[in-house]
């Protein structure tokens, strides 16, 4: 059997040091050391949801929730793209890892490609680059020269900064094996940051008697992940729809004919809380979650037959152990490139690209 390791004399409370049955006494100048080790954490990159005082924390858990088909998947890559941009604005090489339990990698490359490919007009979608790569779409009319550089620009770049992201597809996993996959990165090279897509669709092996035992089990490990390899980890987590309220889709449905200004306030109502996330459990070990609001989906679905769009996005803060919560920020959200912005914030690709390549 192998020893316990040896605790740091200089710092003791250190994770890497400290012996797991042996805890060291309470000592505030190690204490303090700690605190001056440890990273104040990773900006949004969303300047009004920063202003919330919200940051992704090394050790931490933090939950993305929202409702199916409101920006859950589109706003974890838009996070990881950000982190790629700060890691190498920063010149470090600790990878991310994007754990995918529902869209293959190629998938998540469609949606990475868009978002560095961005056009104020006529921007590249999702499905658009996927059908371009595959060789199966027809060549577009409306696209020009510039429009296809551009695209060319943005896999160039990315295959800049390809060893710094590492997207596993692997439906199966359980989060202990997911666990057990990060810890061996983080031996070799660390871990930037670490994201799950999604919460509930990380099975448990041997099922419990319980959804929502699982659900907490699921989130105990990630928390105790975040912990060992010292980097935020980031889930996504299913809300129910259920929760919306009674005749809402007749009040959406009965707005949006005349004003979608009017019809955006009545759907706040249908915000996420805490008490909506499905199967519940998982907010007890979570740091951090954020509610997601994609107002644009909820256009579609509840006002059939009305022509109405918008690109109104809106991130929560349901839940902070170090800053405020229930304050909701304004973002933008393109459906066609996955693009989550501040609301008239310049979109210049130019810029993304050189931090990428830098």
């Amino acid at each position: 059997m192998s020893a316990l390791p040896t605790p740091d004399p200089a710092n003791p409370y250190h994770t890497e040091n400290a012996a797991e049955f042996d805890a060291p006494t309470f000592r505030v100048d190690a204490l303090i050391t700690e605190l001056q080790n440890t990273d104040e954490g990773v900006p949004t990159g969303w300047t009004a949801l920063d202003g919330l005082g919200v940051r992704f924390r090394p050790k931490e858990l933090a939950l993305l929730a929202a409702r199916t088909g409101h920006g859950k998947t589109s706003a974890l890559v838009n996070i990881a793209m950000r982190m790629l941009e700060r890691s190498a604005a920063v010149g470090s090489t600790k990878p991310l890892l994007y754990y995918s339990h529902e869209e293959p990698p190629e998938h998540i490359l469609c949606r990475l490609i868009a978002l560095l490919a961005i056009r104020p007009i006529e921007p590249w979608t999702v499905g658009e680059i996927r059908e371009h790569f595959s060789g199966k779409g027809a060549t577009n009319p409306n696209r020009n020269s510039a429009d296809y550089a551009q695209l060319d620009a943005a896999v160039a770049h990315l295959k800049q900064v390809e060893d710094r992201i590492i997207v596993i597809h692997r439906p199966a996993w359980t989060a202990a094996q997911i666990g057990e996959h990060a810890r061996t990165i983080h031996e070799k090279s660390g871990v930037g940051g670490i994201f799950i897509d999604y919460l509930q669709r990380v099975p448990v092996v041997p099922p419990l008697h319980a959804r929502d035992q699982e659900i907490a089990l699921t989130g105990r490990t990630l928390k105790s992940l975040a912990v060992d390899v010292s980097a935020p980890v980031i889930a996504g987590a299913q809300v129910d729809r259920d929760v919306i309220p009674e005749g809402y889709q007749d009040r959406v449905r009965k707005a949006a004919s005349g004003s979608i200004a009017d019809a955006i306030e009545i759907m706040k109502a249908a915000r996420p809380d805490l008490n909506h996330l499905r199967e519940g459990g998982s907010e007890q070990e979570a740091d951090l979650i954020l509610g997601l609001m994609n107002f644009a989906a909820d256009l579609r679905v509840e006002a059939t037959g009305v022509q109405a769009s918008t690109d109104h996005f809106e991130i929560g803060v349901l839940k902070n152990r170090y800053g405020p919560t229930g304050k909701w920020a304004e973002l933008s959200y393109s459906g066609s490139s996955g693009l989550i912005s501040d609301v008239g914030a310049k979109i210049n690709p130019g810029d993304v690209l050189a931090k990428l390549s830098a």
